[in-house]
């Protein structure tokens, strides 16, 4: 699995978009809490008020960012900015929230929603849908607020992760990863 951020127009099929999210709610949470909620948004309005928060807010922090990186890292953020800017153009979003009320301590959260969200993109692959994980409009200083405002989500709710979902715009090669050895240690550091 890789993520994907050039996606084609074709719509995304109703019972692919359930068993994503169905397989989303059967991670694992802590003390089987399941605080996650899940917005789906296909209209193109709704995904174009939330493209104007998303896209204002990368393009102050990142914007000024991009012209230091090094030209490998410096196209990567471009092709997340066009991703952005054309949120509205992706099949479908899915923003994976946390329900305050339902989780204790602040790890439990995000160690909940996380397997939850990867769930949901490993489901998507093996649909044959592509998915990207964002952090887009997820916190005060990226837009939350506004976004909670424009899809109407309750001040309990936590934007945890903005997913976007279609199907990919051409064949994908498998993602550049280093060897496992560089990442394992075996009875200790």
């Amino acid at each position: 699995m890789r993520a994907v951020r050039n996606f084609k127009s074709d719509p995304v099929e109703d019972d692919k978009v359930r068993l994503v999210l169905e397989a989303a709610t059967k991670a694992a949470s802590g003390g089987n809490s399941q605080p996650w909620a899940f917005i789906v948004v296909r209209g193109r309005e709704r995904k174009l008020q939330v493209q104007k928060v998303i896209s204002r807010e990368w393009h102050k922090e990142m914007d000024v960012e991009i012209e230091g990186m090094p030209p490998k890292r410096r196209r990567m953020y471009q092709s997340a900015a066009n991703l952005v800017d054309h949120t509205a153009d992706v099949p479908v979003i899915i923003l994976a929230c946390l329900d305050l009320t339902k989780s204790g301590r602040d790890e439990l959260k995000y160690a909940s929603i996380y397997p939850s969200v990867q769930n949901l993109m490993t489901a998507a692959w093996s649909l044959g849908l592509g998915t990207c994980l964002t952090t887009h409009g997820c916190s005060p200083e990226h837009g939350e607020n506004e976004v909670k405002e424009i899809l109407s989500i309750p001040e309990h709710i936590k934007v945890a992760a903005l997913v976007y979902l279609g199907y990919p715009e051409g064949a994908l090669s498998p993602p550049k990863r280093r060897a496992l050895a560089a990442f394992v240690h075996n009875e200790g550091w």
